[in-house]
């Protein structure tokens, strides 16, 4: 039988052809296959039955306790590895706060000595740390310093006398007063 061009055109494409082109078997000549009847169990050899025998009730036990022992095995194992670096953690994170600390510390001393230097700017407490720790006056004025009974010089010695109540009338008040100013305080 010959294929004109228009059944040609029509039995073009994927999946399409003759019938011949997708099987060498012609339509009267298909087989079935044979099917294959299993074998009785006790028949077939063990490796080609693909459900295991049942285990006794001893080895299920011994194999879920074999199973229990390596799980929690290895949930110790996970333990450790956890703990370790959960101790590692903990480390870090004092560190971290001992460093954040000695950060704050320094900033606050930073801020001090930029105070201090901000304070040099000022004239007038340049003269104040000149009179006090060198002595210098302005001109017009007069220095005094006073010394000891060796010879040296008082820097800062601070006088204070505790004040009594004074009692009476205005003018033993004022005469009181003037008592006290005459007599001369203890240094401390």
């Amino acid at each position: 039988m010959a294929q004109t061009p228009r059944s040609r055109q029509a039995n073009t494409g994927p999946g399409r052809g003759t019938p011949r082109s997708r099987t060498t078997a012609r339509p009267g000549e298909r087989t079935r296959r044979q099917q294959v009847e299993p074998l009785p169990e006790q028949e077939v050899p063990r490796a080609m039955n693909p459900k295991p025998a049942p285990l006794p009730r001893a080895s299920r036990a011994m194999a879920a306790t074999w199973r229990l022992a390596v799980l929690l095995v290895v949930i110790a194992g996970i333990g450790l590895v956890l703990a370790h670096s959960l101790r590692v953690y903990f480390a870090q994170a004092q560190e971290l706060a001992a460093v954040r600390a000695e950060i704050a510390a320094e900033r606050e001393r930073i801020a001090d000595m930029e105070d201090q230097l901000e304070r040099w700017d000022d004239p007038e407490y340049v003269r104040s740390i000149a009179r006090v720790r060198l002595g210098w006056v302005m001109p017009g004025e007069v220095g005094y310093r006073v010394i000891d009974a060796e010879g040296n010089p008082l820097e800062g010695v601070t006088m204070t006398q505790e004040e009594p109540e004074l009692q009476g009338e205005w003018y033993e008040k004022m005469w009181t007063s003037v008592k006290l100013t005459d007599s001369p305080a203890e240094e401390e």
